[in-house]
């Protein structure tokens, strides 16, 4: 997700060592280069078209990258039976950032590829009952079974 928050606006990761070989090395140069962007006050204010609409880079970045890394803390933490509870405010704000999504667009999300080779945004909504808790829900909208 990192190359493609840095692909609407023209660069490309850093060669890094390959995630296969060395993930924390590609992860740390991935980091890099999207905090370089960032770090840019006026490459990040620079309005581009999203699947969400129009915002700015750092917008996007934070919508994109920052969810990405809190939805897979709860992957991982699932994976390997630790505490999946995520930060209620992080939820809250990733709830309201993605269900108020056009359905047209929400398909696009979950179309495999659909934002380029091998980017997946979200998979086939899980059903969660309607009285679950936000966190379960957002879970379920975007492709993961709680339970």
């Amino acid at each position: 997700m990192h190359a493609a928050m840095l692909s609407p606006i023209g660069r490309e990761l850093s060669p890094a060592p390959p995630l296969e070989e060395d993930p924390l090395q590609a992860f740390v140069s991935a980091r890099a280069d999207v905090e370089a962007v960032l770090d840019d006050a006026v490459l990040s204010a620079q309005q581009i078209g999203t699947p969400g609409g129009a915002m700015t880079v750092a917008e996007h970045i934070d919508q994109v990258v920052s969810a990405d890394l809190v939805l897979h803390g709860w992957d991982l933490a699932r994976a390997t039976g630790q505490d999946e509870t995520m930060d209620p405010a992080e939820v809250e704000a990733m709830w309201a950032a993605n269900s108020g999504v056009p359905p047209e667009v929400m398909e696009k999300l979950r179309t495999p590829g659909a934002f380029g080779p091998g980017v997946v945004v979200f998979g086939p909504e899980v059903p969660v009952p309607v009285d679950a808790p936000l966190q379960d829900r957002l879970l379920g909208f975007i492709g993961r079974d709680p339970r």
